[in-house]
């Protein structure tokens, strides 16, 4: 039994010093991608702290590059990058210290974009700070409620009811248009340039996808004595959205109240994006910054 034991350490000894090699050859090739050049420095009178709010895809498509969000940030020339990422985890990240996501995702077929453009941005650029704004109690909030597994379920019993014609027309109304917000996004995830994810189109589009999801949908859970062993999750989901976007958007407000005329990069899921803008236009004056538009 000893034997096996030691023979089971080390065979995940190996996988995972494997993975990790790779995983940094992998991260080197990126950045010898990187060409340096000159940066196009524009004047301005405004000294007021200047937000971008950049919407991404946490991993490459067949439009979207690294490389291509590399040169938008490098453009930008942020001196601070809010990370959509808890404190803790930003720091195993710039500390390289993730072993476990290193593992995993060098034997996944995909790309990282946010991780490999940060880093190597920050290494080419001393100067710059990164710093978190995701909501510290995330992780918990979802390990607590079950959020992915129980929401998942809430939402495919009220896409079966519908399939089985047993919601009434205005409820069945709010399904398909759920739907067909959900295909208009698949299709823009899937042929999406960095433009398109981060316009005001796509913006409109994801509202009423999370008003649906997080507001319509449970209201017809409330509805429906079928859906009854849902009725305790729904408050805790309906919430979600609104407590994690709202705490982010405090925390990239602290961030810009702390460092005044500075030009701020918030990297975002472009699902966040409508929201952050929204909320943070509201203290525009008060906080003395400006969302810049890419």
């Amino acid at each position: 039994m000893t034997k096996v034991l030691i023979a089971l350490l080390l065979i995940l000894s190996t996988i995972s010093i494997v993975g990790i090699i790779k995983y940094n050859i992998e991260l080197n090739t990126f950045k010898k991608e990187i060409i340096e050049r000159p940066k196009s420095k524009t004047s301005s009178k405004d000294n007021r702290t200047k937000v971008h709010i950049v919407g991404t895809m946490h991993f490459e498509t067949d439009k979207i590059k690294r490389l291509d969000f590399y040169n938008l940030i490098d453009n930008i020339s942020p001196s601070i990058i809010l990370y959509e990422s808890d404190s803790v985890t930003l720091k195993r990240i710039l500390k390289k210290r993730d072993y476990f996501f290193r593992v995993m995702r060098a034997f996944q077929n995909k790309k990282e974009i946010e991780k490999p453009v940060t880093l190597t941005y920050i290494e080419n650029n001393l100067n710059c700070v990164v710093l978190p704004y995701e909501w510290e109690l995330r992780d918990k909030y979802h390990r607590k409620h079950k959020l992915r597994k129980r929401s998942k379920k809430m939402i495919n019993a009220v896409i079966k009811l519908n399939s089985e014609n047993l919601l009434t027309n205005e409820q069945s109304t709010i399904i398909n248009r759920f739907l067909e917000l959900n295909r208009e996004l698949m299709k823009i995830e899937q042929d999406a340039t960095i433009a398109d994810i981060n316009n005001s189109t796509t913006d409109s589009i994801l509202k009423q996808r999370q008003y649906y999801i997080y507001t319509k949908i449970p209201e017809i859970v409330t509805d429906r004595k079928e859906l009854s062993k849902y009725l305790d999750f729904v408050a805790i989901y309906m919430n979600y959205w609104d407590i994690r976007n709202k705490a982010m958007a405090q925390n990239i407000l602290k961030q810009i109240k702390l460092n005044p005329n500075k030009v701020i990069v918030v990297l975002n899921g472009f699902y966040h994006r409508y929201y952050l803008i929204d909320e943070l236009k509201k203290y525009e004056n008060e906080y003395e910054f400006t969302i810049k538009d890419l």
